[in-house]
């Protein structure tokens, strides 16, 4: 390679050089291939190279950190398109921002460059600022939104996932989470959260105390009760023990506030975002993030309150219910040994015994035989006497023998020693409600849905038959266990969606949704329709949730099967549009030429060539109505003008046959039907057949009209040689099985086919003195 140096050619005029080394900006030059010829002083100090070094030499292999950058990608274009070129880039080995003007000459490159790192961090800082602000601000509305929903939350849950939703849909936020502590552990248990989740929470352990789970961000929120930020995720020692798992899910700064109120703390509300330094440092108990920490401890306690208020009116309600309908329950006293002790009127009124008939007699009266075999009257009274109460639900039998199913509660009676004094015993007659239960259990497993009764947080109380057998497994291993561990759903999203769909049910929410699923030991997948429905007591509490699935698979299996006929139908009209109608066309037209060059004597094949080619073109539009009106799902219906359509159709049909009479019996009204665009084929074909099937001279077709309110009869009737009684009902209700040629009786199945689906109907009769009638029935718009 030649030096520059050394050749006069390549280096720049001095006039120049002085130039250049006098202007503010750092200048250097390169020839056509990129090696330098020319540095100032300013270029040498930014680039950290002496000219000495670099003449002569390429750029790239000088500075090989921008190769394939935009320093390159600019400078070659540069060249090659003879323009100026303005850009700004990173070069990462000086870390420096640089703003770069090229000017191309016919010998080289002229760049001038600038060092503007501290301006490209000033913005960055004022875009962060601004980011920061945005989501501030964003956190304000959040707030109104939570105090306008607290009067109406139906539990801390509904709040918490509000909160959580509202921040992810509103605001750049990746994922936010409410967690409290449960019971007396320090262990933080998530209980809502929204946004990419994916499992987050099953893979991380947080708490409030000194241990390495417990100095994050969220824990030191919770035992500081202020608000807590990390900053740069992947930087902070504290993050430490769940930093790999928020990498993974692009989680890179987050906030924790504390959800306290009145010394008392609930949980944090721990906010992440996917990019570093997206919150401010709080300043002040009034800051943005404070305000929403205490807005939603607020809504959190004010639910809380409420719900307690709630339960002990409901224990308070229960005691008067009790007090009330006491001659409903039998509450009488037990000795030591079990005989009866005190007697009331509930109990001689369930019991059918008097006061003075059962004293003294042994409570085992009132078991049947056996249970009394089983000893269960002395089992019952040694649970009692041992744990202090004994419950049990059976049957027991009257004065007068007959049954019925009680409710009984055995509480052992002890002095201040402890010594046993004996037992007081109420029973409830609750044979009506299990006659109840009988008839639901019934309905219960007879359906043929799968039904399922889960606890609000999930899990499986009862289920039915239906789901048992779907589900293939025992239905001790159904009942108990959270109903997204039920061992149909094979996959994480069905699993994820499942709880999320059990967590909005749970706030309140009916929830319908479809979804796969399959027994774990099948091959083939489920498609099931599920449905879960909330159930609440009268103080609007979710007390239950009722769970419902119908296998959909056929279903979806036949409209998957439909879409694939309709395709295949239209597939059948394109090629008969385009390819077969096409060529006809064509024929048609070359036969039209031909006309000129056959001889007389060969006319007449001409002719016959021409006719079929005119009756093969009539069948090919036939067949695209047909695959119009068939392949379609369904019809849009619309009104259309039935006088204007007819009249069309008779001018059409008087045009092509010379020989027949086309004439209407009176005026055609002016009326409209539901149809569709399809509408003149019917009337195409009616008025066809009457002509075509017309054995004489001179065929005669009348066409009358009859509105009603709700139909309009349309009646063609013909001089023909008429419909026999056996043919009439086959002509209009004929199968696809049964057309032979699309010629045998295709015009009138087609009719038929449009007229059904027009919510209409097709009836043959005779004509008098001679001939059919066709009349056809339409709705009205």
């Amino acid at each position: 390679m030649e030096d520059s140096r050394n050749d006069p050619e390549r280096r720049l005029d001095t006039d120049v050089r002085e130039h250049l080394d006098r202007v503010s900006d750092a200048v250097f030059a390169l020839d056509s291939e990129f090696r330098f010829t020319y540095l100032n002083e300013k270029a040498q100090r930014l680039l950290e190279r002496d000219e000495s070094d670099l003449l002569g030499s390429v750029v790239w292999e000088e500075f090989p950190g921008a190769t394939g950058t935009e320093f390159q990608r600019q400078y070659e274009r540069a060249l090659r398109e003879m323009e100026e070129v303005t850009f700004t880039e990173y070069y990462a080995p000086l870390e420096t921002w640089f703003e770069v003007n090229a000017f191309p000459s016919e010998t080289g490159l002229t760049v001038y460059f600038r060092d503007v790192t501290a301006q490209r961090e000033r913005e960055r800082r004022i875009e962060v600022q601004r980011d920061r602000l945005d989501l501030l601000e964003t956190f304000t509305h959040v707030v109104a939104d939570v105090s306008n929903a607290t009067e109406e939350a139906v539990s801390r849950t509904h709040i918490e996932q509000m909160v959580c939703s509202r921040l992810v849909e509103t605001t750049s936020l990746r994922f936010a989470w409410a967690g409290r502590f449960e019971g007396s552990g320090e262990e933080l248990i998530p209980s809502a959260w929204a946004g990419h989740e994916d499992g987050y929470l099953d893979e991380v352990t947080i708490t409030a105390d000194d241990s390495e789970t417990g100095r994050g961000p969220a824990g030191r929120a919770a035992t500081t009760g202020e608000v807590q930020v990390s900053h740069s995720i992947e930087t902070d020692p504290e993050f430490e023990p769940w930093r790999e798992a928020a990498l993974e899910r692009g989680y890179r700064s987050c906030a924790c506030l504390p959800l306290r109120y009145d010394d008392r703390t609930y949980g944090i509300l721990g906010l992440y975002a996917g990019r570093e330094n997206a919150f401010a440092e709080p300043r002040d108990d009034a800051g943005p993030l404070d305000r929403l920490a205490d807005t939603v401890a607020h809504a959190v306690h004010t639910v809380e309150r409420r719900e307690r208020e709630r339960e002990l009116r409901r224990r308070r309600e229960e005691f008067s219910a009790l007090v009330k309908d006491v001659e409903e329950y039998a509450i009488f006293r037990l000795d030591a040994e079990g005989h009866v002790a005190s007697w009331n009127r509930g109990a001689e009124e369930i019991k059918g015994y008097e006061e003075h008939e059962i004293l003294g007699r042994h409570f085992s009266t009132f078991y049947p035989e056996e249970y009394r075999e089983e000893d269960l009257p002395a089992e019952l009274l040694e649970r009692a006497a041992e744990e202090g109460q004994a419950n049990h639900e059976g049957w027991r039998v009257r004065k007068d023998g007959s049954r019925f199913w009680a409710s009984v509660a055995i509480t052992a009676l002890t002095d201040e020693e402890g010594n046993l004094r004996g037992y007081i015993k109420v029973v409830r007659d609750m044979t009506d409600r299990k006659r109840r239960e009988r008839r639901l259990e019934a309905v219960f497993n007879k359906t043929f849905q799968f039904m399922g009764l889960l606890e609000p947080d999930g899990t499986v109380v009862k289920v039915n038959d239906a789901a048992v057998q779907f589900a293939a497994t025992d239905r001790d291993d159904l009942i108990g266990h959270p109903f997204w561990e039920v061992p149909w759903w094979g996959g994480d999203d069905e699993v994820a969606g499942l709880r999320d769909a059990i967590r909005w049910a749970a706030a309140g929410e009916f929830v319908r949704f479809e979804t796969n699923a399959g027994a774990p030991d099948s091959e083939n997948e489920a498609t099931v329709d599920v449905s879960i429905t909330p159930v609440t007591d009268e103080t609007g509490e979710v007390v239950l949730l009722v769970l419902e699935g119908r296998d959909i698979t056929e279903r979806k299996r036949r409209e998957h099967e439909l879409r694939r006929e309709r395709e295949r139908i239209e597939f059948v009209n394109r090629v008969l549009r385009h390819n077969l109608l096409n060529g006809l066309n064509v024929v048609s037209a070359r036969a039209d030429i031909l006309g000129d060059f056959v001889p007389e004597d060969g006319q007449t094949h001409l002719e016959t060539l021409r006719d079929r080619v005119e009756e093969m073109a009539d069948l090919v539009e036939t067949m695209r109505s047909f695959t119009r009106a068939v392949g379609q799902e369904s019809h849009n219906l619309e009104p259309v003008e039935l006088g204007s359509t007819l009249a069309h159709e008779l001018e059409a049909i008087d045009d092509e046959y010379d020989r027949a009479t086309v004439a209407t019996d009176g005026p055609i009204p002016e009326v409209e039907v539901m149809a569709d665009e399809l509408l003149s084929t019917v009337f195409e074909h009616l008025l066809t057949n009457a002509v075509q099937h017309n054995d004489k001279d001179e065929p005669r077709v009348t066409v009358s009209v009859a509105p009603g309110e709700e139909y309009v009869e349309v009646r063609v009737a013909d001089n023909g040689p008429g419909v026999s009684d056996e043919a009439k009902e086959r002509i209009v209700d004929k199968s696809v099985e049964e057309l032979s040629t699309p010629g045998g009786g295709f015009g009138l199945f087609l009719v038929k086919e449009l007229i059904d689906c027009y919510g209409g109907t097709i009836t043959v009769g005779d004509n008098d003195p001679e001939g059919a009638v066709f009349t056809v029935s339409l709705p009205t718009a």
